[in-house]
């Protein structure tokens, strides 16, 4: 009887250590995953702004040249005490040349009559203008038609109109597209003909030879 009574202790101590175990094991298992679940990477949305830098552009549009935007190029006439007065003998007009540049006249092939300035350094003879990529140049039209640039899109009026031997007109300008030559243009009808007033000039010159061209069209006189 006593031996019978061992043995059922013997067998009822495993057991009971056994069902004490297993929640031990459960709980183990559950706070494990748990753990495993907390430490998972959660997805964040990306909120750094996206601007149109050349990494979100597309290849073609990378290769899409930008046009070049000119710089705007204004300034105030020179004054022109001190000039000397250049008097044409063939038509009825004077203007003031700035210092240091010559002025001459020619009869570009019986189409125009044209008196040209070119600045200190140029040699570039009269009748040559192509040649010179500074340079002012009154033209007399004597035969074809008459340049308007208010019907050329390549040309701008600009906001503030100006007044040529007490003719009120525009100025026009125009920069080619790679920004490497400025022009100025303005147009006026004296007596029986039509006259062109007419600037070009590079970018580091400019603004200087703007002021000049404008010194010279307020001195510009019609004297027939």
């Amino acid at each position: 009887m006593i031996s019978l009574k061992r043995r059922y202790t013997n067998l009822f101590c495993p057991a009971l250590f056994l069902l004490m175990l297993i929640p031990m094991l459960v709980g183990c298992d559950s706070a494990v995953s748990g753990t495993t679940t907390s430490n998972t990477p959660t997805p964040k949305l990306d909120s750094s702004p996206k601007g149109p830098g050349a990494a979100n552009l597309t290849a073609t549009a990378r290769a899409t040249p930008i046009p070049t935007v000119c710089p705007t190029i204004s300034a105030k006439p020179a004054s022109t005490s001190g000039w000397k007065i250049y008097k044409d003998t063939t038509f009825s007009f004077q203007f003031s040349v700035p210092p240091g540049w010559r002025a001459g006249s020619f009869n570009d092939g019986g189409n125009d009559y044209i008196a040209q300035v070119f600045p200190p350094g140029s040699t570039t003879p009269f009748g040559i203008a192509t040649a010179d990529p500074e340079h002012f140049q009154i033209s007399v039209l004597l035969a074809g038609t008459a340049s308007d640039p208010a019907r050329d899109p390549n040309w701008k009026p600009e906001a503030t109109p100006i007044t040529i031997s007490g003719t009120k007109t525009a100025l026009y300008d125009r920069t080619s597209p790679a920004c490497e030559e400025v022009n100025r243009i303005a147009v006026a009808d004296f007596g029986q003909h039509h006259y062109t007033f007419f600037m070009t000039s590079v970018p580091d010159k400019a603004k200087n030879d703007l002021a000049l061209f404008l010194g010279m069209l307020q001195s510009f006189v019609y004297t027939g």
